[in-house]
C-alpha cells in the first residue's frame, strides 16, 4: 500500500483558470492522501502488532525446546536404552528452535519506520508512532502552505475602503488633500493600511493639470503629474484628480480664477467614469461623469479633455482616431454629429444628452456670453459651473445625444458621412450656444435642423459611472 504523491498546489503566476483547476484538483487530491495514510498507519500497526505475537512464540516455543533438551540429556544418562528417543527428542528441540529462529527474524525484517519511509517518503523515524506523528505534520504543512497561497492571491489587488459608498480622497484646502476612509491596499504583495485623514504629500501643482495618487510600499500617499512611472519603486497608482485653473461655482454666476482642487474630479479604483482614461472628467451629482474642458483637436493625443488645448469645431475639426480608419494627421471633414458620436466612442464615451447637459451646466452665468471666439480650452471663470465644467455654456454649441423631431425634407437622405443614408432623418440637439450670441441666449439648450445649420460645432462627452 502507497500514499499517493499531491499535484502542484496553485501559484501566484497562474491564470484563473489554470489556478482554479489546480486548486480544486488540490484540495480532491488532499483527501485521498489523508485517507491512504490512515491506511498506511493501519496496516502499521497490524503489523507490528502481529510480528510482536510471532515473537512472544518463538520464544516460548524456544524455551521449550531447551528444556526438552535438558530432559534428553538427563534420560541418556540414566538409560542408554533411551538414547534413541533422547536423540529423537533432540532433533525436534532443534526444529523447534530453528522455527523460533526463524519467526524471530521475521519479525526484527519487518521495519515499520522503512514501511513508512517507502510508502510516503518519510525518513528518519524512531518508531510507529514517531511514524505517525511526523505523517500528521507533513500533512498539516502542505495545508498550510496551500491555505498561505490562497491568502496572498485573494489579496492581490486588494483595495477595500471601509466605507465603499464615497470616493477616497477628500479635498481639505485649495491644494491639499487627505484619505476620505481607511484604505487597505495591496502594495507590491504587501497589505498596508491608509488611515482615514492622512495626508496626500503634493507636489508644486500647476493650473489645468491631473494628478494621479500612488500608495507607496511605506504606507504613505503621494500624488504626481506622471501616471505612468512611480514616484518610488514598486508603488501602486490608486487614484487622481484635476487642478483647475479656477473655482468652481458656488452660485450662478461661475466661479473665480484662484487655482485649486476641483473637489468632483476625485476618482480610485473603486469609483471612476466607466471609461479607460478618467482625467479630465468631472462627476455631476454622483450620477455621471463629464468632460472638464471641450473637445480638441488633438484629442487622439491628449485625450478628450484637455487644459489650454485649441478647440475643434467645425472650422478646425479634430483628428480622426485610428479605430476608425485614422492615421494620425488625418482629420474630419465639419465635426458633424456623426463625426463628433464617432469620436465619442473612441474614447469609451458619449454625447450628453439634453437633461445632463442642463444638470451638469448649473452655476454658469445664464443669458450671456463671452463675446469672442476663445480659440483655446482656457479658463472663462463667469463660465464655470458648480461641478467645475469649464466654458460650460456661452462660449461654443456643443452636439448632443439627442435627435428628434420633425424632419425637414422626407425620403432618403445621405447624411452619415459615407455610412448610408436614413430615411426622414430627426434633426440632432445642438446644447450651449456660442460666443456671440450674448444676451440673446435665453436658454442653455437649443434644438435646431442640423443640415441647416452653418454654426461653428464642438464638442464635450459625458460617461456615466
Amino acid at each position: 500500500m502507497t500514499i499517493p504523491a499531491l499535484p502542484d498546489a496553485p501559484a501566484l503566476g497562474d491564470s484563473p483558470e489554470v489556478f482554479n483547476t489546480k486548486a480544486f484538483a488540490f484540495v480532491a487530491a488532499l483527501d485521498d492522501w489523508g485517507t491512504a495514510a490512515n491506511a498506511v498507519a493501519a496496516a502499521v500497526d497490524a503489523d507490528a502488532t502481529s510480528a510482536d505475537a510471532d515473537a512472544a512464540t518463538a520464544t516460548t516455543q524456544a524455551g521449550i525446546a531447551t528444556t526438552g533438551a535438558n530432559t534428553a540429556t538427563t534420560q541418556a544418562g540414566i538409560a542408554t536404552t533411551k538414547a534413541g528417543e533422547a536423540a529423537t527428542s533432540a532433533n525436534l528441540a532443534d526444529a523447534s528452535a530453528d522455527a523460533a529462529a526463524l519467526s524471530a527474524a521475521a519479525a526484527a525484517t519487518f521495519d515499520p519506520d522503512l514501511y513508512l519511509a517507502k510508502s510516503g517518503n518519510l525518513s528518519g523515524l524512531a518508531n510507529t508512532a514517531t511514524a505517525r506523528d511526523n505523517l500528521g505534520v507533513e500533512i498539516g504543512a502542505d495545508v498550510q502552505a496551500y491555505d498561505a497561497n490562497l491568502t496572498s492571491l485573494a489579496n492581490k489587488g486588494l483595495f477595500k475602503k471601509v466605507d465603499a459608498t464615497i470616493v477616497a480622497w477628500t479635498k481639505t484646502g485649495a491644494g491639499t488633500a487627505t484619505s476620505a476612509t481607511t484604505i487597505y491596499i495591496d502594495v507590491n504583495g504587501s497589505i498596508k493600511t491608509i488611515a482615514s485623514g492622512a495626508s496626500i504629500t503634493m507636489p508644486t501643482l500647476a493650473a489645468g493639470t491631473d494628478y494621479a495618487i500612488w500608495a507607496k510600499t511605506d504606507g504613505t500617499l503621494e500624488a504626481t503629474s506622471n501616471h505612468t512611472s512611480p514616484p518610488t519603486a514598486n508603488a501602486r497608482k490608486v487614484g487622481g484628480f484635476h487642478y483647475a485653473a479656477g473655482s468652481n461655482a458656488t452660485g450662478t454666476s461661475g466661479g473665480n480664477t484662484t487655482a485649486q482642487i476641483n473637489e468632483y474630479s476625485f476618482w480610485d479604483l473603486k469609483f471612476k467614469p466607466s471609461c479607460a482614461d478618467p482625467r479630465g472628467m468631472t462627476l455631476v451629482g454622483g450620477a455621471y461623469w463629464m468632460d472638464i474642458y471641450l473637445t480638441g483637436v488633438d484629442a487622439i493625443t491628449n485625450g478628450s479633455s484637455k487644459y489650454n488645448v485649441t478647440m475643434a469645431d467645425g472650422s478646425s475639426p479634430p483628428k480622426v482616431p485610428t479605430m476608425f480608419g485614422g492615421n494620425g494627421s488625418t482629420t474630419y471633414g465639419t465635426y458633424t454629429w456623426f463625426e463628433a458620436m464617432e469620436l465619442a466612442t473612441a474614447f469609451g464615451k458619449r454625447c450628453p444628452t439634453q437633461r445632463e447637459f442642463m444638470s451638469a451646466m448649473y452655476g454658469t452665468t445664464e443669458a450671456s456670453s463671452i463675446g469672442s471666439d476663445q480659440g483655446s480650452t482656457v479658463l472663462n471663470a463667469a463660465y464655470t459651473s458648480k461641478w467645475g465644467v469649464i466654458q460650460s455654456t456661452g462660449v461654443l454649441w456643443i452636439w448632443g445625444d439627442d435627435r428628434g423631431g420633425a424632419y425637414a425634407t422626407g425620403g432618403w437622405n445621405a447624411n452619415t458621412e459615407g455610412r448610408g443614408s436614413e430615411y426622414n432623418a430627426p434633426n440632432a440637439v445642438l446644447l450651449g450656444g456660442d460666443w456671440g450670441l450674448g444676451s440673446e441666449l435665453r436658454f442653455s439648450v437649443l434644438g435646431l435642423e442640423r443640415r441647416c445649420l452653418g454654426l461653428e460645432r464642438l464638442h464635450r462627452f459625458a460617461v456615466l459611472l
